[in-house]
């Protein structure tokens, strides 16, 4: 998930040897799926009900929106002047809350079916898509006015970018305009450039955990890092933005039970949802800058 509102950061950040938890909301949820941020006050949280949750950085609920359909929202992410975004899976809809009114903005033709989002730089709006009763992915991006600018299904090589069936695929968009996306069913990270073309896939480090690689989501921060989400393993991989693996953020060291969803806030700390624990843990794992 993309983090809106961020401010300039120094590059060339060192990490912390250990990274430590900050802080922790408690959601309310059952179950949380999903976390979002914008500007330095506004966290936004999904679950297993028909309810947005948004709630300041010291944990206290500020908001919650109804889902007018009864569903549960499949994915959350704010525009850039901080208009929230869901998708109503089931009611086949990108949807916006403005002024506290909710309207649809997204419904696509035919069989196609939203399943996740993120909001990018140019505040376009990228759609991952079933279609063709689930035998085909597609990323659509869509420009401000919410029309249709393309649609990402192959590689060069002609085969297909994504795995298909109706299954996660969170994304978001990197600083050098680099697509991510976590597709969970083909265990690997697949990252598109701003061109359409299939830079890599990360599929994980075979031996180092018992559980295979799924990655449930993906987000970057201030130097382009690349985290996703390894729920079966209760880790977060940190990659460089060619791939290269970093290191871990592992439950040794912040407790991860079941981490979800994730993005970074203005600061580059870690925003992470923890399904069952009904939690998102705000954990710091970049070092100080010392003037």
């Amino acid at each position: 998930m993309q983090v809106a509102g961020a401010a300039f950061l120094p590059h060339n950040r060192p990490m912390l040897e250990i990274p430590y938890i900050l802080s922790d909301i408690s959601t309310g949820f059952s179950k949380t799926y999903g976390v979002s941020y914008f500007d330095n006050e506004t966290i936004c949280t999904r679950g297993d009900a028909c309810i947005i949750k948004m709630f300041n950085l010291q944990g206290s609920l500020m908001e919650s929106i109804p889902i007018p359909s009864g569903n549960s929202p499949q994915d959350i992410a704010f525009k850039k002047n901080g208009d929230l975004l869901y998708i109503d899976r089931r009611d086949r809809s990108v949807n916006i809350v403005r002024n506290a009114q909710i309207q649809t903005l997204i419904r696509p033709p035919g069989p196609r079916q939203p399943h996740n989002m993120c909001s990018t730089s140019t505040d376009e709006l990228l759609v991952m898509m079933d279609s063709k009763n689930g035998e085909e992915t597609e990323l659509v991006r869509y420009s401000p006015e919410s029309t249709e600018i393309e649609s990402l299904t192959k590689d060069d090589r002609g085969r297909p970018l994504f795995s298909s069936g109706m299954y996660t695929r969170l994304l978001t968009e990197n600083r050098n305009l680099d697509i991510c996306v976590a597709d969970h069913a083909a265990g690997a990270v697949v990252v598109v450039s701003a061109a359409g073309e299939l830079r890599f896939r990360y599929t994980g480090r075979p031996g180092d955990f018992g559980e295979p690689f799924q990655p449930f989501d993906v987000t970057t921060d201030s130097q382009s890092k690349i985290l996703t989400t390894d729920h079966k393993n209760n880790c977060i991989h940190i990659l460089d933005q060619d791939g290269y693996f970093l290191r871990y953020i592992d439950n040794c060291a912040c407790d991860l039970h079941d981490p979800r969803g994730l993005c970074v806030d203005c600061a580059d700390n870690l925003l992470v949802a923890e399904r069952d624990f009904k939690k998102v843990k705000r954990i710091k794992y970049y070092d100080e800058i010392l003037n």
